[in-house]
């Protein structure tokens, strides 16, 4: 029997074996691929949130990070306003991260601005998931010289 005879009578199984190989590369490559955003950072434990309304405030000893992800529902593909306070802290910068936590969507990550004593302000976008109301990780990361503290919570976007 010839090489292309030979070819021709297992190409099915090629055929199964690369799709196979393909659908798994899309489904576990992105857990190898994306970063790792806790990485270096010390979180503060959560209390008195709202994490399915976009509030959540963190605390350890007299330090505290106060989120707020405004105050109406959070939808994907219109700007939503955040803002941050910090108690006892101060910051060099201060960005937010959003993580899609059902289907990774990429980062979605803000810089925000200082406006008063302590507070921190922006505005970010989430893209649209095809199913509809999608579960987020937002983490608030202070960083402060060579250290790094935060917290993070899960909200709801529709």
């Amino acid at each position: 029997m010839s090489l292309n005879q030979h070819f021709k009578k297992w190409s099915w199984l090629f055929g199964i074996a690369g799709f196979s190989l393909m659908v798994a590369a899309i489904f576990v490559l992105p857990q190898y691929l994306k970063p790792d955003l806790d990485a270096g950072v010390t979180f503060y434990a959560t209390e008195g949130c709202a994490p399915f309304k976009g509030q959540c405030i963190g605390r350890k000893d007299n330090q505290a990070i106060t989120v707020g992800l405004g105050n109406e529902a959070i939808e994907s593909m219109t700007e939503i306003p955040i803002r941050v306070h910090l108690a006892d802290m101060t910051a060099d910068s201060l960005i937010v991260d959003f993580e899609g936590l059902e289907m990774y969507m990429g980062v979605v990550r803000t810089q925000l601005v200082p406006n008063a004593q302590g507070v921190y302000q922006g505005t970010f976008t989430l893209p649209e998931c095809g199913t509809g109301k999608m579960l987020w990780r937002a983490r608030a990361i202070i960083d402060k010289g060579t250290s790094k503290k935060g917290i993070k919570f899960d909200f709801w976007a529709a």
